[in-house]
């Protein structure tokens, strides 16, 4: 406030004087104006230390999480400090609620809520206290496509035996916004699967599948296939995978079937490949990271662009193919516009998902 007065005063000064040229006199206080907004802005992260928000104690998120902790301070002028919090709870319900309601809104607090977590607000989840159309979206590292994978010592070889079983399988999932395709696929497909929800976070679901508790489990392929226990898991043949929500295969599960395979194998309306869309937007937000609501826009223009060029860096890169991370960088402006278009539904679509979860 005090430099705007002096620069008012300095202004007005200068206009009074006969020899002014109010075009370019004019033009000049207004770019050392915008210099200096522009130097208050690099040197706001200097000595600072910025928190990003996750959900996940083991997980994708965690591990994506950890590495931008490393490399994303090279490019925020001031070379900030950056750690990782974990705030479990209602598959990212309980961190998102804290970015909106809680965390200020000054660009030292980012978070990486679960892709899923669009279901809560569209179902109308009462915990939520959120709108993913008001946070400041800065960008993915990936596009994440699941897979629903099932113990390979259960009867269930493919989708055409969920189709045909008199017994459905039990699968494990955190919440609404896990088990939402799962439950979907009798729709879809005619593949009737039971869903025990409630578990307090990822793991647990792996470690029941692992007691027998349940036989199931829809997941990111990127975690499915880059950390243990299913790495284990798999040079053991413990599981196998029943299909994937890609558009076309990943590399990791090429004889797993797509979704969209499934569909036109089945003859899906149009109706459900609709629903589709939505339950697979998932796969768009990928790993995202997001700033809070009210976030300065300046701000949010250099986490964004600090985002992109971190995901550019050689080091990051040479980490995540280490850890065999396949990384398709999305741009915060494309998470934006797919926050505004998830939520953005007709009610007929809602009212299906609501079906669909027997939560209406």
């Amino acid at each position: 406030m005090r430099f705007r007065i002096v620069l008012f005063a300095v202004l007005m000064c200068a206009m009074a004087h006969p020899g002014f040229d109010s075009s370019s006199r004019l033009l000049q206080t207004v770019q050392i104006g915008a210099g200096y907004a522009g130097a208050q802005t690099n040197a706001f992260y200097e000595s600072k230390t910025v928190r990003i928000i996750t959900f996940d104690p083991v997980g994708g998120y965690n591990f994506l999480g950890r590495l931008l902790t490393r490399h994303l301070p090279k490019y925020i002028p001031g070379h900030p400090n950056f750690i990782l919090q974990v705030i479990p709870g209602a598959g990212s319900v309980v961190a998102t609620n804290y970015m909106a309601q809680v965390a200020k809104p000054d660009g030292l607090t980012l978070g990486m809520p679960n892709q899923r977590v669009y279901m809560a607000q569209l179902l109308g989840n009462k915990e939520v206290k959120f709108d993913l159309r008001k946070f400041h979206w800065l960008g993915s590292p990936d596009r994440n496509p699941s897979v629903l994978y099932i113990r390979a010592d259960s009867p269930y070889k493919s989708i055409e035996d969920i189709v045909k079983a008199k017994i459905p399988p039990k699968c494990g999932s955190t919440g609404l916004e896990g088990a939402s395709f799962v439950l979907a696929l009798e729709e879809i497909l005619g593949a009737k699967l039971e869903v025990v929800t409630g578990y307090s976070e990822a793991r647990q679901v792996d470690l029941a599948v692992e007691r027998g508790e349940v036989i199931c489990r829809f997941i990111g392929i990127a975690a499915h296939t880059n950390r243990e226990p299913f790495i284990d898991w798999h040079a053991k043949g413990f599981d196998r995978h029943i299909l994937q929500t890609g558009r076309k295969r990943d590399r990791s599960a090429p004889d797993t079937p797509t979704i969209f395979e499934l569909m036109d194998r089945y003859a899906t309306s149009d109706v459900n490949r609709r629903l589709v869309q939505v339950l697979t937007a998932a796969e768009e937000f990928g790993h995202p990271m997001m700033a809070p609501p009210a976030t300065p826009p300046d701000r949010v223009k250099l986490l964004r662009q600090a985002y992109a060029k971190a995901l550019r860096d050689p080091e990051l890169l040479a980490e995540a193919q280490k850890a065999q991370w396949e990384l398709d960088p999305v741009t915060g402006e494309d998470l934006q516009e797919l926050a505004r278009r998830v939520v953005e539904q007709p009610p007929a679509v809602i009212e299906q998902i609501k079906r669909i979860l027997r939560s209406n």
